[in-house]
């Protein structure tokens, strides 16, 4: 009998220990998860009011400067300058969040590539506003750019949270005479704590070795860089209006990023030695590197392959390369031509922008007089829309 009650007592203790167990893991989990905070987001300052020139990087703890008439930082002009802030927003709720901008001159915000906020020129100190809806816990990327053409300095990002609205009244206590005197919330910049400069969940990054290509089809002699024919921007007035403030409209809803862009690569990763090896006059093509449609404009997605080519590029100066933009045979050829040309131009101005001395490249764009693959094949012409490198 005694057997059969001490039996009795060590099941008891085991179920008393379990349950203990059960009761501690959620805490320790969320524990785990509270290490995990973000640490801010990356920051690209440029002399120019469209990223002409790169001058630093650094990590930025929010989007919250009132720089006044002093520059950002050491090594920058006060005025006439913008920045770039790339990273990752993890949602701390599911719902809608108001992104509230405070702005003096330009920006520009983006949500896992999705325009939300587009108010780029010249202007007085303004309040912008744009909803989003996004999930608990998921990792948004997040990109802002910043102008600034004269006088004041001032970019703030503010959000209003789900699970915090604005409406809610301070409670009431004898600091704000029980009520009478509260001030109504205000909207705060986003927390560091769910900012990254790297995607918190990342995927293992698609890694693609270069292999040199030797033409052997007689080259088509350069052709000159057009000049551009953009219109300059207006300065901003001298008198400034009144301030004014764009009401909020319809959430936009954002889709999680299903393949999160690779982390930026901390050294060369090799590439250098694979230009190096190439002889004068072998090519190199760069798949990583593509365009939309029609476009010269240089996306998100490739700053990755173009920083570590501009790495590479740094460490050996005495490479020269030619740029080469190529197309498929669809349209004109003269117009080809010169859509081939301006991505090369897109390309080496990003590279120069990042480091590389201007005559270690030279852009020149062939259309589609170079092709290697079947144009009449719906499947190999985009093969053809390509930029090469080709070693002089």
């Amino acid at each position: 009998m005694a057997w059969i009650m001490h039996r009795e007592r060590q099941k008891a203790a085991l179920l008393g220990l379990l349950l203990l167990l059960g009761l501690c893991l959620p805490v320790l989990s969320a524990r785990g998860q509270a290490q995990r905070a973000g640490s801010g987001i990356r920051g690209d300052y440029y002399e120019g009011t469209d990223f002409e020139r790169f001058v630093l990087s650094r990590r930025d703890a929010s989007i919250n400067f009132n720089w006044g008439h002093q520059p950002p930082a050491a090594g920058m002009p006060s005025e006439t300058f913008s920045v770039r802030w790339t990273g990752w927003l993890v949602p701390p709720a599911t719902g809608r969040y108001v992104f509230h901008v405070t702005v003096d001159d330009g920006i520009r915000i983006w949500v896992n590539d999705k325009l939300i906020l587009n108010e780029w020129r010249g202007q007085p100190v303004s309040s912008y506003t744009a909803a989003v809806n996004l999930k608990a816990n998921e990792a948004y990327r997040l990109r802002v750019d910043y102008c600034q053409y004269s006088m004041d300095t001032r970019a703030v990002v503010t959000w209003e949270r789900p699970d915090q609205p604005l409406t809610t009244p301070p409670p009431a206590t004898w600091r704000n005479l029980w009520g009478l005197n509260a001030e109504p919330p205000a909207p705060q910049p986003i927390p560091t704590q769910f900012l990254y400069t790297r995607n918190p969940r990342p995927t293992p990054p698609l890694t693609v070795q270069l292999q040199p290509v030797t033409v052997q089809a007689k080259a088509v002699p350069a052709q000159p860089q057009q000049a551009s024919t953009a219109p300059r921007r207006a300065p901003k007035p001298s008198v400034r209006p009144a301030r004014r403030v764009r009401e909020v409209g319809p959430a936009v809803t954002i889709a999680p990023s299903a393949s999160p862009e690779p982390a930026r690569p901390a050294a060369d990763s090799g590439r250098t030695a694979q230009l190096a090896r190439l002889a004068v006059g072998e090519t190199v093509t760069l798949p990583e590197l593509y365009f939309n449609q029609g476009q010269a404009r240089l996306l998100p997605a490739v700053r990755t392959a173009l920083d570590e080519l501009a790495t590479a590029l740094r460490a050996r100066p005495n490479l020269h390369f030619e740029v080469q933009g190529h197309t498929d045979n669809v349209g004109n050829a003269e117009l080809n031509r010169q859509l081939s040309q301006q991505r090369a131009a897109a390309v080496c101005r990003y590279l120069t922008a990042h480091g590389v001395s201007e005559p270690q490249l030279r852009p020149v764009g062939y259309g589609g007089t170079q092709p290697v693959a079947d144009n009449t094949d719906p499947n190999q012409r985009p093969l053809n829309r390509r930029v090469v490198l080709r070693r002089l």
